[in-house]
């Protein structure tokens, strides 16, 4: 039962601080130059999508803590299915953190395409191929879609990696 409610008030608090942030964007200073997407579009859709989510977690938390009792003592049992689990989450957070710090070196087409293709190895997929072909497609779209559309600058990398992205946009 302690589970549960610790459950039910951590999404309350997300919900809370996604308000909060949402609030927050709102008050982002306009851009001519951005007039469709202005500053304050994504961190709203973001947080907005964040607080829906969230209130969602807090309804069905809420509609659980009448269910049945015995399902809390199964909750913790770690079994090795529970155990593959973690260690795909612990690697998920580790792909995650060495994307942030090689994006400065390595620049974004290259530290994207890495991130993509090494994440679909965390997910189980057998098809090597369509790992390959999403990691480059995904990379090229996003990469087009940040410098042509919203003519926005990548990270590009220092040195040796700096001259390689400068050839691709």
């Amino acid at each position: 039962m302690a589970a549960r409610l610790l459950d039910v008030a951590f999404a309350g608090l997300l919900f809370l601080l996604s308000i909060y942030l949402w609030i927050e964007a709102d008050g982002f200073p306009t851009s001519r130059r951005f007039a469709q997407a202005d500053a304050d579009f994504w961190p709203k859709a973001v947080f907005g999508t964040m607080a829906l989510i969230t209130a969602i977690m807090v309804v069905r938390g809420l509609m659980g803590l009448r269910g049945p009792k015995d399902a809390d003592t199964q909750a913790f049992v770690m079994t090795s299915e529970n155990w593959v689990s973690v260690a795909r989450v612990g690697a998920m957070a580790g792909l995650i953190l060495a994307f942030y710090f090689a994006l400065q070196i390595v620049g974004f087409p290259i530290a994207t395409i890495t991130f993509l293709f090494l994440a679909s190895f965390v997910i189980p997929y057998p098809n090597h191929a369509i790992r390959v072909a999403f990691a480059l497609g995904f990379t090229v779209a996003l990469v087009l879609f940040f410098t042509k559309a919203l003519q926005l600058p990548l990270p590009r990398g220092t040195g040796v990696f700096y001259e390689f992205n400068v050839l691709f946009y």
